[in-house]
């Protein structure tokens, strides 16, 4: 279970995205089927609605991608465990986000799921996972920059023109559901 200081953490920093969003002007977002181009994770105005539409995200959807680059790097923010084949637990790090959504990224993503109470614990990144997750958003800044107030770091995105961009090997990608960049 998480620190209240966590937690604590996290409510706030979701505060400050919902005072801020309310002087933003609320557009609706795109989903994953209206996307152009490679199917991207996208979003309009506030970032804290952004991600409750995506598409699924698992060992046999979009395995190999750069969104799912994008939830390794919010299982690395909170600080989720995966659980070896002996039962031990680790804590997901950085050198994790690979964008190949294994044994590693399902059991911490059932890790996550049943730490944020979910409904259903069954390593699928989805809607209720993704939406859960897009409320500890804030932004967008100056710049498109989208932070992800996690339990153990706080991590940055970029959304350029409603698309979100992950770093990787110092590079900024599209998170896209279709290719691994």
């Amino acid at each position: 279970m998480h620190s209240r200081m966590g937690k604590a953490k996290r409510l706030l920093g979701s505060a400050v995205a919902v005072t801020a969003g309310a002087a933003i002007a609320l557009g609706g977002t795109a989903s994953l089927a209206q996307a152009t181009g490679p199917h991207v994770i996208d979003g309009k105005g506030a970032a804290y609605n952004d991600w409750g539409d995506e598409g699924d995200l698992s060992r046999v959807s979009h395995t190999n991608s750069n969104a799912t680059r994008l939830w390794q790097t919010v299982l690395y923010a909170d600080g989720a465990k995966w659980k070896d084949s002996y039962g031990k637990r680790h804590t997901f790090k950085k050198w994790d986000i690979d964008g190949s959504f294994g044994r590693r990224t399902e059991s911490a993503t059932k890790w996550w799921q049943q730490h944020e109470d979910t409904e259903d614990i069954d390593g699928i990144v989805g809607k209720e996972t993704f939406g859960i997750a897009d409320d500890y958003l804030n932004g967008p800044s100056g710049g498109g920059w989208v932070s992800y107030t996690g339990y153990q770091h706080d991590v940055t995105f970029k959304r350029v023109a409603g698309t979100y961009y992950v770093k990787i090997d110092g590079h900024w990608k599209k998170a896209a559901y279709d290719w691994r960049g």
